[in-house]
């Protein structure tokens, strides 16, 4: 959503809706233009009354400097005439002299001619400060003629500057005005898209459940899902999304009844009669329906045409005879079928009926081991045969026998251990063999890997001993041959 106009601001104030423009409406469209020329005209009679009135500033500014040197020629002419004045003055006093001095021609002939001289002098330099002032007053005179063109040019810009001043003024009153009525365009054009945007939501993945502007939803808003690519309406009645096309399954379903519009028509054309079925509606379950289709088979019409039969009338009521049996049977209903699903197994026990005699007579045995049946099953773990060591549930103390290796081994918790015969001998690890001749009290002798019972004199004989009565003899003779 574009974001609605402020007051005062014309940024967005275009007719270009890729750059978001909002006046796109043709009641407003051109608005923006106008007041864009309106401003326009007001910033070129500013710029022109600006510019006007540095002219105006510049051309006083020449003047002054204008009527400032006539103002200082005026003043040199004067200063030019007062010498003249007094250049003449010397010259009158300087004739006056001459004048008086004439009745003394011889003495003061020298000094008439001088002050002849000097009079023509001071003449001649009253004549040239007269030329000098007149010249700086022709001066003075054209500079203040200059100084009034330059002061009449400035009031003449300094008057246009106003008027443009003026103008700028009333352009920009008008701009403004414009711009106001721009503005409430504007915002005229922004609340009718704020309404709009407030109504079509655009493009979402999934059911909003605000609006654009986070407030509740409008019943009839719209919006795009581009999950399923449909259009939906908002229900605010019940609050629910709405589409606006059928759903592939309800199209189906529309395709399906198009389909068999004739079916439909002669439906149509006996409503009477489904209308009687419906009130029957309850009695017609599936079960009904599965009942009447498997009746309608051409196997149940024969069935039912075979218990027609004066054949089949017979059995049924011989049947009625031996009811009490048959209900009998029916109480062991579960049993019979047992026995059926297991009926080979008893044709191999009629086959061995002698076994199973034998078996009866040893039950008292059969008993016994059922009551020890948990040493059987624990035998059954501890000692077995194999090709191969079991390579699992194996318990420390286990036997195995490996008919491979034809070994007899244990399991001593981590391994298997081969166990290994016994070897008769004196050696370590061998198991020593008794003689027959062993007894109670008898001195034990090693004999090759025989262990024998030797008594008392058997073993002084084997060590060549005397008894210590021999023993005692043997002292008392030898004592006497020695003497």
């Amino acid at each position: 959503m574009t974001t609605a106009a402020r007051a005062g601001q014309f940024t967005g104030a275009t007719d270009n809706a890729a750059k978001g423009g909002l006046f796109t409406d043709s009641k407003i469209d051109g608005i923006p233009d106008l007041v864009a020329a309106d401003v326009a005209s007001a910033q070129t009679s500013a710029t022109t009354a600006t510019t006007q009135a540095a002219t105006a500033t510049t051309q006083a500014t020449t003047a002054t400097t204008k009527a400032t040197e006539a103002a200082t020629s005026a003043t040199a002419a004067a200063t030019s005439a007062t010498a003249a004045a007094t250049s003449a003055t010397a010259a009158a006093a300087s004739a006056t002299t001459a004048s008086n001095a004439t009745t003394s021609v011889s003495t003061n002939a020298t000094n008439a001619a001088t002050s002849e001289t000097n009079a023509a002098t001071s003449a001649t330099n009253a004549a040239a400060s007269a030329s000098t002032a007149s010249t700086q007053a022709t001066n003075a005179t054209t500079q203040a003629n200059s100084a009034l063109s330059s002061a009449s040019a400035a009031n003449t810009s300094a008057t246009n500057a106003a008027t443009s001043a003026t103008n700028s003024s009333n352009s920009a009153s008008t701009a403004s005005t414009q711009a106001t009525n721009a503005a409430n365009s504007a915002t005229a054009a922004a609340a009718s898209y704020d309404s709009f945007d407030d109504r079509y939501l655009g493009a979402k993945s999934s059911n909003p459940t605000v609006d654009n502007d986070g407030a509740t939803l409008l019943d009839g808003a719209l919006y795009f899902n581009t999950t399923d690519n449909v259009m939906l309406v908002y229900d605010l009645g019940n609050t629910t999304w709405v589409r606006t096309t059928p759903t592939t399954t309800n199209q189906g379903h529309i395709n399906t009844v198009s389909g068999i519009q004739a079916n439909v028509t002669t439906v149509a054309g006996i409503s009477s009669e489904v209308t009687s079925v419906a009130a029957k509606a309850s009695l017609i379950t599936s079960d009904f329906v599965a009942d009447l289709n498997t009746l309608g088979t051409s196997d149940i019409v024969s069935d039912l045409n075979q218990l027609a039969t004066s054949d089949f009338v017979a059995d049924l009521n011989a049947v009625e005879g031996v009811k009490a049996n048959v209900t009998t049977v029916a109480g062991v209903a579960s049993n019979v079928t047992t026995v059926a699903g297991v009926a080979a197994n008893v044709t191999i026990v009629a086959g061995i009926a002698s076994n199973v005699t034998t078996v009866a007579g040893a039950n008292i045995n059969i008993t016994t081991v059922a009551s020890n049946i948990s040493g059987v099953n624990s035998f059954a773990d501890r000692y077995r045969v194999g090709s191969s060591d079991p390579g699992s549930s194996n318990d420390e103390g286990d036997l195995a026998y490996n008919s491979t290796s034809n070994l007899l081994k244990y399991y001593n918790g981590s391994a298997w251990v081969a166990v290994a015969a016994n070897t008769k001998g004196i050696a370590s690890g061998n198991v020593a063999e008794f003689g027959s001749g062993v007894a109670d009290d008898d001195f034990l002798r090693i004999n090759g890997t025989t262990v024998e019972g030797r008594s008392a004199s058997e073993v002084l004989t084997d060590i060549g001993g005397t008894t210590a009565t021999a023993a005692t003899d043997e002292a008392t003779a030898l004592a006497i041959a020695l003497g």
